[in-house]
């Protein structure tokens, strides 16, 4: 018997009690699991953002698992329409499932009544939360309360304040401390210089020797996700975008939506802490607003075939194509390196040549030929046509009716023979699907099917079959497939 766990903690939930993850997987494996899967996510959103669930989920639909444990029922989720398509998904596959806290049973009556009664009571308790959660906030700016300071900045007495406090940061070479204000006006001055949000990270990221890894560098499927700055502060394009952008660097009181249409702006509330001027504030619009629109920033094109599955191994971060100095074709890029080493944020300096990212993304693919012809080829018809089953219904109906069957018996023949003939037609359509799936596995077994396709019909491909490359130190460390 088959048994497995499965935990959810919020981002809220672990930033509160660090060992929770940690606690709710120990009681998992006490109980009998052989493996726990996990996902670090609120319980509100979508089944499909939540991929450890989505896999989970697979398993059972598919009878790989035999029974399933939680630690409570709000773990799989607090929605009680994907609760209950859940329930339904346990008991049309005959797995168990099991909450340590909650006893129920899905395989009676009243155990589905008392699984929906939690699954009720776990969503008003979170929209109760959620009520008290936006009542406070309103609350905080019916009062101008200042929160979450921008860097640069603290909360003081409810009011944002520069930070000035010492040592936050100290230069070696020169012994200069630099207060958190001081950085922030330096990153202002720089993005004015450079009037770029790349080219500014890179002066910052190099002067300051920032740098990204990931958790854990292993490159294999089992790799944990998330990256971490190795030192004290750091920003991506887009968030020094969204820094720059921040009404309290101009002075003013801001209660920022996901909405930003409707974001509530008090204005003036500290304007002898402003960072940046009005003058200043309106340049930098203007100069993200010229990039945007000249250079396409935010909306990337994915110019050759393997645009945008290609990885970094050391950050986790997407390799962009890029030029090398020597032998370069004009007007054509040869390489990957990652997007962070162009801002200097990451290690991983090397360059790796696009063909020999395609011959092993290539490799993989000839190695799986027949589960993609498999794929590809149209599926053997396994129940009868249903134009057979309504002659068969035909016949029968003449069979049984009353009276002489001499008489309907000329159309009883033909109807078998209009059988016969669909019949002998569907053999041959698999006799066809058959050769199709041996055709195409023989094509796709032979690299030359997929190093002489188009680029247009490459990347179509690419895209649909391959999840994602993974280089480190110029080489290619994985290559994974979606089929």
């Amino acid at each position: 018997m088959r048994v497995v766990g499965y935990t959810r903690v919020s981002s809220v939930e672990q930033a509160e009690n660090t060992n929770a993850l940690e606690q709710h997987c120990e009681r998992l494996k006490a109980a009998g699991a052989e493996e726990v899967f996990v996902d670090v996510e609120s319980g509100w959103k979508a089944k499909k953002t939540r991929p450890q669930l989505e896999q989970l989920m697979e398993m059972v639909r598919s009878r790989q698992v035999d029974m399933v444990l939680v630690t409570r029922l709000d773990r799989l989720s607090r929605k009680g329409l994907v609760s209950f398509q859940i329930f339904e998904d346990f008991l049309n596959a005959g797995v168990i499932l099991k909450a340590l806290d909650e006893p129920f049973d899905l395989t009676t009556a009243a155990g589905r009544a008392m699984a929906g009664q939690l699954v009720v009571f776990a969503q008003l308790h979170s929209d109760q939360k959620s009520e008290s959660v936006r009542h406070g906030w309103k609350h905080l700016r019916d009062r101008k309360v200042a929160m979450n300071p921008p860097f640069g900045y603290r909360k003081i007495d409810n009011q944002f304040r520069l930070d000035d406090e010492e040592g936050f940061l100290c230069l070696l070479d020169d012994k200069q401390e630099k207060t958190k204000a001081v950085l922030a006006r330096e990153i202002v001055d720089i993005f004015l210089e450079k009037r770029s949000l790349r080219l500014c990270l890179q002066v910052i990221n190099k002067r300051y020797g920032i740098q990204i890894t990931a958790h854990n560098n292993e490159t294999g499927s089992e790799a944990k996700g998330g990256r971490v700055a190795q030192k004290m502060f750091r920003f991506s394009p887009g968030g020094l975008s969204s820094w720059l952008r921040n009404p309290v660097l101009q002075g003013h009181l801001a209660y920022l939506q996901r909405d930003k249409k409707r974001s509530q702006i008090t204005y003036n509330t500290h304007s002898d802490q402003r960072l940046i001027s009005e003058e200043e504030a309106r340049e930098i619009e203007a100069i993200l607003e010229h990039n945007r629109r000249v250079r396409g920033w935010g909306t990337p094109e994915l110019k050759y075939p393997l645009s945008g599955l290609v990885f970094c191994g050391g950050c986790r971060s997407a390799c962009y194509s890029c030029s090398g100095t020597r032998g370069k074709t004009p007007g054509r890029n040869h390489y990957f390196q990652c997007k962070n080493w162009r801002i200097h944020g990451c290690g991983q300096k090397k360059m790796t040549r696009m063909e020999r990212v395609e011959e092993a993304v290539v490799a993989a693919l000839v190695m799986r030929s027949r589960e993609l012809a498999e794929a590809a080829a149209v599926p053997d018809e396994v129940e009868e046509p249903l134009e057979i089953k309504q002659l068969r219904n035909q016949i029968e109906y003449f069979l049984n009716a009353p009276g002489d069957k001499s008489l309907v018996e000329p159309l009883i023949n033909q109807m078998r023979s209009e059988i016969a003939r669909l019949q002998v037609q569907g053999q041959q359509q698999a006799k066809g699907n058959e050769e199709l799936k041996s055709q195409l596995q023989a094509s796709m077994s032979e690299p030359e099917y997929w190093l002489g396709a188009s680029d247009e019909e490459k990347k179509l491909l690419y895209h649909a079959l391959v999840d994602r490359v993974v280089i480190k130190d110029s080489e290619v460390a994985e290559v994974r497939l979606k089929v």
